[in-house]
């Protein structure tokens, strides 16, 4: 009997590694359609969200405003307004100052950057992408995720099986210890490959960015190669390194430190909401794309309430970017 519960913990495996591929194709005859072939151009927003998502969009923003001593970002990552700074005509940077205006004392960075992931001007960065066939609605999904659910249905089966084995051993019934061993074993590694797989395509489906989209980032990241730096417009400047590389190239460290206090170093890779990912380096912040938005270090300003910020004319939404022809 210990032989036939060995061959049926192998089978475990073979059918958790069976559904799992059943899902990843589900998800790759969605994300990894064909691209169009039609070039696109970014601005430093949109390349910002396809790079890094709702966080990154509003760091960029940030970063650009400060950089325009439109806003000053305090120790404690604490974020106000500097009354009579010309407005901006870029969206994004508007709702940044208004909800600052409107919120006497101002902000901390993380509460403001919460504060503005559904805000219009974000949903119309999305909006925008995809159109373009850049980004995706989780709903496009709709087969694999169904089919994510099998893995939950095989995970109770596995457990099942495992707590069958264990009852065998309890009321010594298992015959030969090496094939009872080898069936326990393999009924572990399917039940934890189970359950592996169940959270990794959790994320991967959330992760909505398109082989389009990809390659158009790709694209500008070639084109912005990092520590080259635009000075044609600010938003090329500040804007664009921040999108495709994150605060660590807005080229100040203080803002970089400041605008990190109080965010764990895991919740600063990726988005922060609705289209966050994980796993096979398509993810908004992952290592191909900017990894950590907040580079080296979540230190507070050494000493002093310093300003992170200088008195140049607000702006940063000019320039657009060549996103590339995919």
């Amino acid at each position: 009997m210990d032989f036939v519960l060995l061959i049926a913990a192998v089978g475990m495996v073979i059918l958790v590694n069976a559904v799992d591929q059943r899902v990843e194709r589900a998800r790759r005859k969605v994300s990894e359609a064909a691209p169009s072939g039609v070039p696109h151009r970014l601005d430093p927003y949109e390349l910002a969200y396809l790079s890094g998502g709702p966080r990154r969009t509003v760091n960029t923003a940030l970063a650009v405003l400060a950089t325009a001593g439109a806003i000053r970002v305090s120790r404690g990552s604490h974020v106000t307004p500097i009354y009579g700074a010309p407005p901006s005509p870029v969206p994004i940077e508007q709702a940044v100052l208004y909800a600052l205006a409107a919120r006497p004392g101002g902000y901390r960075a993380g509460e403001l950057r919460r504060e503005l992931q559904t805000h219009p001007a974000l949903t119309d960065i999305v909006s925008g992408l995809e159109r373009r066939g850049l980004l995706l609605r989780e709903h496009a999904f709709g087969t694999a995720w169904r089919r994510r659910e099998h893995l939950k249905i095989v995970q109770g089966v596995v457990g099942g099986f495992l707590l069958l084995l264990i009852v065998l051993a309890v009321m010594d019934l298992a015959g030969n210890d090496l094939a009872y061993v080898g069936a326990l074993l393999f009924t572990v590694v399917a039940l934890v490959t189970a359950l592996v797989a169940y959270s990794k395509q959790g994320k991967r489906l959330r992760n909505v960015i398109t082989r389009e989209g990809r390659e158009v980032l790709l694209s500008a990241r070639r084109y912005h190669p990092r520590g080259v730096r635009d000075q044609s417009s600010l938003a090329m400047a500040v804007g664009m390194p921040v999108a495709l590389y994150g605060l660590a190239d807005a080229g100040d460290p203080t803002l970089r430190d400041e605008l990190s206090v109080g965010d764990p170093a895991a919740d600063c890779v990726g988005a922060c909401g609705s289209h966050s990912g994980g796993g096979d380096g398509t993810t908004f912040g992952g290592d191909s794309y900017g990894g950590l938005d907040f580079g080296g270090g979540s230190s507070s300003c050494g000493s002093g309430s310093s300003s992170c910020g200088s008195s140049s004319s607000c702006g940063g939404g000019g320039g657009s970017s060549c996103g590339g022809s995919s």
